[in-house]
């Protein structure tokens, strides 16, 4: 089961834990997160999952993709553009997936901004999503297809009337060969709805999954899971697919140790330079596990700077230094 979530932050202590309780109550192994509101790029692992994240230098909007432990072995690109667009590429059979969480602007932005992140995602789809690559783009939209059909685009069974920005998604869709899969299967509304307005007097289809036309029949089922509780204003939206992965089988080198003889002798420089830089961390709130990696590569860094590793030794006498360093 693959999903999408506008979660509003997980910028708070247990809203991590939160996600990944209902990612496997409701059974979802892949899922892309919008408004995670961390700061900078990068993954962690947290117990069974996975995060890839992609944030701003400021702790707003940030885009993430939680992958469960037996869909990572899959991963064969990380895609981190910013903090609207993350992308993920996994080896399947028949044939591989792109996975693309997106974050539109709202109706605040003007037209441009919207223009803007769909030339990214366009530039995306020519270079990962060529060929036979089954691509899914889902994500909140900010825009409103509704409940008419439209081609093989939209199906009959959306919500509401179709907005400007609908409309530019629409366009968008056809230009690509996508269709909204969460137009075409009839569902009771509290299925349907993936946002409600504040004091609940309104609900909306904000959030919608995208996939090629050609791969329609991988679809199986599409629906939001609204009894998913993360104090946020828009519903789980889950998919679920007939696809089978891969796993890609990774022969780890060994690991080169660190050169602990420059370690004890340039020991005060590299204390002096990992205190600047962790004095920098402590200022920081937000989630603990961001903490602690942000930590982890300053140490690293550090390490790599002013340490480095020890050289493989050249154990024949007609094998030199310089051909086992290459």
């Amino acid at each position: 089961m693959i999903g999408t979530w506008n979660v509003r932050t997980l910028n708070e202590a247990g809203k991590l834990e939160n996600l990944k309780t209902e990612m496997q109550k409701n059974k979802v192994s892949v899922l892309g997160v919008s408004e995670v509101r961390w700061k900078g790029q990068g993954e962690i692992i947290s117990g069974d999952y996975t995060v890839y994240y992609s944030r701003g230098e400021r702790a707003e909007r940030g885009m993430a993709i939680v992958v469960h432990k037996s869909v990572v072995r899959s991963v064969v690109k990380k895609i981190v553009c910013n903090d609207r667009i993350i992308a993920l590429k996994l080896k399947a059979e028949p044939v591989d997936i792109l996975i693309m969480q997106v974050y539109m602007p709202t109706s605040e932005y003007e037209d441009d901004e919207v223009e803007k992140v769909y030339d990214t995602i366009e530039e995306i789809l020519q270079e990962d999503g060529r060929g036979d690559t089954n691509s899914i783009i889902l994500g909140d939209w900010n825009s409103t297809v509704g409940d008419e059909p439209y081609q093989n685009i939209v199906g009959s069974h959306g919500l509401g009337r179709p907005n400007h920005r609908g409309q530019m998604l629409i366009d968008f869709c056809e230009r690509n060969g996508l269709i909204v899969t969460n137009t075409w299967f009839k569902k009771p509304k509290r299925r349907i709805y993936t946002w409600k307005a504040p004091g609940d007097w309104k609900r909306h289809q904000l959030d919608y999954i995208l996939v090629k036309h050609r791969f329609r029949n991988s679809v199986k089922d599409v629906k939001t899971l609204p009894g998913a509780d993360i104090d946020s204003d828009h519903n789980l939206l889950v998919a679920k697919f007939r696809t089978r992965l891969k796993k890609i089988i990774r022969f780890q080198k060994r690991r080169p140790r660190w050169d602990l003889e420059k370690l004890y002798a340039h020991r005060q420089i590299v204390e002096e330079t990992l205190e600047e830089k962790l004095s920098a961390i402590e200022s920081e709130s937000g989630n603990a596990e961001v903490q602690w990696n942000n930590i982890k590569e300053r140490m690293l860094g550090t390490m790599s700077e002013l340490v480095g590793k020890v050289e493989k030794r050249a154990r024949k006498p007609w094998v030199t230094q310089e051909m086992m360093s290459k």
